[in-house]
C-alpha cells in the first residue's frame, strides 16, 4: 500500500519555487533586490518548450534598470536554476484600465500602452558546464 503524501503537490511546488527565487534574488546587488523586490516572477515553457524564468516588472523605469545589471540576473540564473534556457524580462504597466482600446487607439504610437498588454524581451541562457 502507497503511503499517503503529506504535501499537496502544488504546494510543495510552490514553496519551492519561492524559496528558489528568494535565493536568487538574495545573491544580487541590493539595488537590484530592490528593483526586483516591485516585480513578480513566474517560470512556463516558451512555444518551442525552453523553460523561461518570467520577470514581470510594473513599470519601464524598473525593467531599465533591471535590464542594465541582465548579464549578472542570467548569471544567477544560470547559476541557480539548471534546466532554465531563458530569462524573460517583461512589462507590464499597472495602471487601472477604463476600458479596452479600440482598433484605432492601437495605431496611435502617442498614445500610451494599454494595461493589458505586456511586452518581453528575452535573454538566453547558456546552460554549459560552469567552470
Amino acid at each position: 500500500m502507497l503511503s499517503q503524501p503529506i504535501f499537496d503537490d502544488r504546494a510543495l511546488n510552490d514553496s519551492l519555487y519561492q524559496a528558489l527565487i528568494e535565493r536568487f534574488c538574495d545573491t544580487l546587488p541590493s539595488s537590484t533586490q530592490s528593483q526586483l523586490s516591485e516585480c513578480s516572477f513566474g517560470f512556463a515553457p516558451s512555444p518551442t518548450g525552453v523553460k523561461t524564468f518570467f520577470i514581470v516588472s510594473p513599470s519601464l523605469e524598473i525593467a531599465e534598470l533591471l535590464l542594465s545589471d541582465i548579464e549578472q540576473i542570467v548569471e544567477r540564473v544560470q547559476t541557480l536554476m539548471i534546466g532554465v534556457g531563458q530569462v524573460a524580462l517583461c512589462i507590464q504597466p499597472q495602471n487601472n484600465p477604463v476600458e479596452a482600446p479600440s482598433s484605432s487607439d492601437l495605431c496611435d504610437a502617442s498614445q500610451t500602452l494599454h494595461p493589458q498588454y505586456m511586452m518581453c524581451k528575452i535573454f538566453s541562457v547558456n546552460n554549459e558546464f560552469l567552470h
